[in-house]
Formats: C-alpha cells, structure tokens, sequence
C-alpha cells in the first residue's frame, strides 16, 4: 500500500500537470460512486470534472472550453446547479493558479519585473480599488491572468481575491448556463467551438515554431535553469 501511494504521488513532470490530472482523476473515481447512487447525476459529475482541465493554466490547448462545457450541461440539469457546480471546479483551479502565478513571478528571471514603469503603473492602479477591479475582470471577457498577476505583485490576500473572482464569475456562469438552459443550442456547434479554438491556439504555435506544450516546456526550462545555477 505504502509503494503504491508512493507511485501514485511522485512528480511525473511539470507540477501543474501533475497537479490538475491527479485532480480530475481523483474527482473522476469519487464521481463513479454517486453516479452509481445518483445515476442522475451524471451531468453534474463531468461538468465537476471537465471544469478542472477547462480552467487549468494548460487550458488554451486542451478541447475543454469551459464556457461551452457549461451551456451543454445546462441542457439537461437547471441553470442553479449547473452554476454551483462550475463554479466550484472554477475557484478550487483559480486557487490552484493563484500559487503557479506565484511560483511563476518568484523566479529569478523575472525579480525585476515589479520595477517596469508599465508594470508599477498597474499595481498602483490596482491598489486604488482592488476588490472591485478583480470583481470586473471575473465577470467581463477582460484577461483575468492580468488582474491576478497584478494581485500576486501588490501582495493582496488570496483569501479576499478568491472573495471577489466569486463575487464576479458567479453570476457570469450563471448567465452562461442560463443561456443553454433556454436556448439549447446544439451540441455539435458547441463542439465545434471548442475544437476550433484548440485548434486556432495549437495551429498558431505550430506556425510560429513554437511547442504545442508552451507553457511545461518554459516551466521545465525555468526550472532546469535554477536548479543548475
């Protein structure tokens, strides 16, 4: 037993991978139970576990569009619990990106980051109204990775920027699932948004010559280059 959790714990790669996968297959096996109890509650379960990989720092290149994901599972549970749902995948990986944010802006390279003129003029934006500006960018289309980078470098409590990405995304996914609850548009054209924009975004790096897998390839880099310094 003890070599088998050790098997199952052991960094296999870049910690974000890690960490995402073991959590949507840990979800995925304490689903199998409840669908098992509750065979209606299937929907629910996906969702709870397709919303892990959809918001991960990994998601602009995996087909788990999260915004789709929603509007399909709405189609078949009420818009409430398909919101409650979401939103809970959504905030326990925000929280999980808040500390690869963290660990990100630690890195050597990037210790003057903080000191770019462009860089302290958002922070010191930021400052003026912090809760209010997270709550903005959770629940608008604004690129939240710019308000949490910005809380990270200002020092602000994760505890009250988890506070306010719920105040601001909530209601958003709740419109969301609203919208596939009334609508039911079709499940094809939601697949087909979701395969385009992978697509779109693996296609670009490809003619770009960067890798498909960016984001591990510049963390393990980062990672190699501190350890051999």
């Amino acid at each position: 037993m003890v070599n088998v959790w050790r098997a199952l714990v052991r960094p296999r790669g870049d910690a974000r991978l890690d960490l995402f996968l073991r959590a949507a297959a840990g979800l995925a096996l304490l689903g199998i139970p409840i669908i098992l109890l509750f065979p209606q509650a299937v929907t629910l379960v996906w969702l709870a576990v397709l919303s892990l990989p959809a918001n991960s720092p990994l998601s602009p290149i995996l087909p788990t569009a999260f915004e789709p994901l929603i509007m399909e599972a709405a189609k078949y549970e009420g818009a409430v619990p398909v919101t409650l749902v979401a939103t809970a995948g959504y905030m326990y990986m925000e929280y999980v990106n808040w500390r690869v944010y963290m660990w990100i802006l630690s890195w050597d390279r990037l210790e003057g980051l903080g000191s770019r003129r462009t860089v302290r003029w958002g922070v010191d934006h930021f400052a003026r109204a912090p809760f209010w500006t997270v709550v903005v960018f959770a629940f608008t289309p604004l690129p939240f990775f710019v308000v949490r980078a910005l809380a990270i470098l200002h020092r602000w409590p994760v505890w009250r920027f988890m506070l306010a990405t719920l105040l601001g995304r909530m209601p958003r996914v709740f419109l969301y699932a609203w919208f596939g609850e009334m609508f039911a548009i079709p499940t094809w054209m939601l697949v087909a948004v979701i395969l385009g924009g992978t697509a779109a975004v693996v296609g670009g790096r490809l003619l770009r010559g960067e890798p498909v897998l960016a984001e591990v390839t510049t963390a393990k880099a980062a990672t190699t280059t501190t350890d051999t310094a």
